[in-house]
């Protein structure tokens, strides 16, 4: 029998076998062991097991379960219930890692690009991908096409819609996709450097539905969207049966979740189709460690259960100027994401997104020399 083996962390380290063991029945029959016992399928199949209680004397313990996969792999939103459904709303678990069977993988599937996919659209094949945020919410149209064509011809690889972007009526989805669109492709026809164009999308499922097909009519080499706004499962449907181009995942809203950062960032969202994924970076406005990054970054590009690698995107308050330092930390295989420290250049956005680009390629060169 297919189990989905989950590992959970338990504040405290008084009689945690037996909170192992009521974390169990919270994530399987909801009911006292008693009243499970009397029915023979359910007792047979639907209670799955404890296994490894270990200690943590400095945060608690950590316990690993077997959870029966016959109702997990259903469909998407039945496997999240599976794996942290009730025990996310007690306040001593927390998810610390799964391995989901065979039946789950091939349900969800991961990623379709991958690193591989995201360098075949943007053409850059031996250094980490440079990537930037059309910003402020409340530029016009116009303005958001200056900084779209002034990035491109920069030299950035990448050109994504701030997450804070929507279908706003001074810069209405449709419009907005369709103008910067076409300076990413009015730049490559004269310079050769084909940028790509990522929109946000966002809303209802029926909106983000629409919006899909409004994006790639358009042309547009890759969509971003934010999975626990929109849904898990919504997000996953959106990847594999309304879109044809890579998906960048946003990370808002994740942090209402107990869940280790790695596992939710590297395991879940590239389960559930990510190319790529945005996450906090160290020394930015955010409170992840340069561990965090590194654990999450790494479990993002790690062969596992045959699915694609997806790009890991640092972010949030980063420096241009740290390029040398993040490329030494993240690697080639990596896309470095960098928002208002370039916007603060003003009219020099083109001269600093091009200063940016090249240092990270002096970086990446540098890191390939022999020591």
């Amino acid at each position: 029998m297919e189990v989905l083996e989950a590992v959970y962390r338990i504040s405290g380290t008084e009689r945690v076998r037996d909170r192992a063991a009521a974390i169990l029945l919270e994530q399987t029959i909801e009911t006292p062991r008693s009243v499970a016992e009397r029915y023979a399928f359910v007792r047979d199949h639907m209670m799955g097991s404890v296994g490894r209680v270990d200690l943590d004397p400095s945060n608690g313990a950590l316990a690993t379960l077997s959870l029966p996969v016959v109702t997990a792999s259903i469909d998407p939103a039945q496997f999240l219930n599976v794996l942290f459904g009730n025990s996310s709303l007690h306040a001593d678990v927390r998810l610390e890692d799964f391995t989901p069977p065979p039946s789950i993988t091939t349900m969800l599937r991961g990623p379709r690009f991958g690193i591989p996919g995201l360098r075949e659209r943007t053409r850059v094949f031996d250094r980490p991908l440079t990537c930037s945020a059309l910003k402020p919410v409340g530029a016009s149209l116009e303005d958001m096409a200056g900084i779209c064509r002034d990035m491109a011809e920069g030299g950035l690889d990448l050109i994504k819609d701030d997450h804070y972007l929507a279908d706003h009526p001074f810069a209405p989805f449709d419009e907005r996709v369709r103008v910067c669109q076409d300076v990413v492709e009015e730049v490559a026809a004269r310079t050769g450097h084909h940028a790509v164009y990522i929109p946000n999308l966002s809303g209802t499922p029926d909106d983000v539905k629409r919006q899909a097909f409004v994006a790639q009519r358009s042309g547009v080499g890759a969509v971003m969207a934010a999975p626990m706004l929109l849904g898990m499962p919504v997000f996953h449907q959106l990847c594999v049966s309304e879109l044809e181009v890579p998906v960048v995942a946003h990370p808002s809203f994740a942090g209402v979740q107990a869940i280790r950062p790695a596992t939710l960032y590297g395991k879940l969202f590239r389960l559930f189709g990510a190319d790529a994924v945005i996450f906090a970076n160290y020394g930015g406005r955010f409170s992840f460690s340069a561990a965090t990054c590194e654990e999450i970054a790494r479990t993002l590009r790690t062969p596992w259960l045959d699915l694609l690698p997806a790009f890991p995107t640092p972010a949030g308050g980063m420096d241009a100027g740290r390029a040398a330092e993040l490329v030494h930390f993240f690697g080639t295989d990596s896309i470095l994401l960098v928002g208002g420290s370039l916007l603060e250049a003003g009219d020099d956005l083109r001269e600093k997104s091009a200063r940016f680009t090249e240092s990270v390629r002096d970086a990446a060169l540098a890191a390939k020399r022999p020591r």
